[in-house]
């Protein structure tokens, strides 16, 4: 990773807003309907370009792709950053209709229900339910997203032979968040998080044997002390936090720290935030993660649609 020797660098956390012709052609995809594939493909790159220009012409240094090969289910999408890797990994099957299992239970959602049901009826979308029915795994877990890996990588890529920045990033789910989903196959939550880490890692490998800085998405780091109802303690919460981050490391093994940067919030969503975990009784444990580099912001990241 670059680093800021003469000025400070400038970048952001990633996901970054579509164009319309995009979010069109993502809303047919998601929802199953008849799209062009072609057509599809031709917006993507030519999406990718005109982000990055416009990310290099305001002045950010470190820019990415926008996050636009991860597919949203409209204009606001609060779980793209995450969802997308289920259309890169094998194993799953929908499930049970019902309420999103990284939603339910959380204490400042019981806390401050009114607030809630009023978000969630007017402005609160996110595709990790995958139409409402949250995906489970069922069978062993697989890396399949190959094509559309090549294709982010070649889009981003291309782009950024036509602009002048410092550097570029590419995002990927890290497995400790990706894993606050439902398992029905793996016996124990660490063969779980292995088996989610060792598929998730040829992405990471391929992200960065293509030259570009590899961002880590880890809210679920701080941000699953609120789902955990009623309140651990500390103690158990590290503890709980500490397994993700050894599964985490271990997907990452052998590659160079300096080309990895790794990104924790407390929630994107703009609501009450009054059972967060201060960042003092975790930040030893973020810290053992073998990352260069670490972006993090109290209360809420910026809109991730």
């Amino acid at each position: 990773m670059k680093r800021s020797d003469g000025r400070i660098l400038t970048s952001h956390v990633g996901s970054l807003p579509r164009p319309d012709t995009l979010i069109e052609l993502n809303r047919a995809k998601f929802a199953g309907e008849a799209y062009d594939a072609a057509a599809h493909a031709a917006a993507l790159t030519t999406a990718v370009e005109k982000v990055c220009h416009k990310q290099a012409e305001i002045g950010v240094d470190v820019i990415n792709d926008g996050e636009y090969g991860k597919t949203t289910s409209g204009r606001i999408d609060y779980g793209a950053w995450s969802s997308y890797a289920w259309g890169r990994l094998s194993g799953w099957e929908p499930g049970e209709p019902g309420r999103l299992p990284a939603l339910a239970g959380r204490r400042d959602r019981l806390k401050f229900g009114e607030f809630y049901r009023e978000l969630d009826a007017t402005s609160f979308r996110s595709s990790s339910s995958l139409g409402g029915r949250p995906p489970v795994f069922t069978g062993p877990i697989s890396y399949v997203g190959r094509q559309a890996l090549a294709a982010d990588l070649a889009n981003f890529r291309a782009a950024l032979g036509n602009v002048k920045v410092e550097e570029g990033f590419i995002t990927a789910v890290a497995p400790g968040s990706f894993a606050r989903r439902q398992n029905r196959y793996y016996a124990s939550d660490e063969a779980f998080l292995a088996a989610l880490g060792e598929a998730m890692r040829e992405e990471y490998r391929a992200i960065v044997e293509a030259g570009f800085v590899l961002q880590l998405d880890d809210p679920g780091l701080p941000d699953s002390w609120d789902m955990a109802n009623p309140e651990p303690s500390v103690d158990e919460y590290r503890k709980f936090a500490m397994l993700r981050v050894e599964a985490l490391n271990h997907a990452l093994r052998g590659l160079p720290e300096d080309r990895i940067r790794y990104h924790i919030c407390w929630g994107s969503w703009h609501g009450p935030h009054t059972t967060d975990l201060p960042l003092r009784s975790i930040v030893d444990v973020l810290l053992q993660v073998h990352a260069g580099g670490v972006l993090g912001r109290s209360r809420q990241c910026p809109s991730r649609a």
